[in-house]
This record gives C-alpha cells, structure tokens and sequence, in this order.
C-alpha cells in the first residue's frame, strides 16, 4: 500500500504542476513530462525505501 500511495502522490504532484505551469505559458507539452518526472521520482524513492540488499551468509553474527 505505500507503494502505491508513492506513486500516486507522485503523478499527482509533478502531473499538477506540469498541468498549472503548462496552462499558464499555454504549452500542453508540459503535462506529460511532468507526469514523466514524477513517476521516475516515485520510482527513485521506492527503491531508495524499500530496495535493500539481502545480507550475505557470512556475514550473520548468529551463524558463527
């Protein structure tokens, strides 16, 4: 669920801006890239959050 929720907050935060700054300078290009950025910075913080490496067997201090 906080994926999701990442995501979500993502799109809608750049998608709106990229929608209100496209609106005012009258270019729709901007929409779209601003759903672009932030669905790679959603991403970027998902894996920053949640993507760990495995801990290796050797170096469990229980195994020894």
């Amino acid at each position: 669920m906080g994926v999701l929720s990442y995501v979500l907050a993502g799109l809608l935060l750049y998608g709106g801006l990229g929608w209100f700054i496209g609106w005012r300078l009258h270019q729709s290009w901007i929409f779209p890239v601003g759903m672009i950025l932030g669905l790679a910075i959603s991403v970027y913080v998902i894996v920053k959050r949640y993507g760990t490496d495995a801990p290796h067997s050797g170096d469990n201090e229980e195994e020894k």
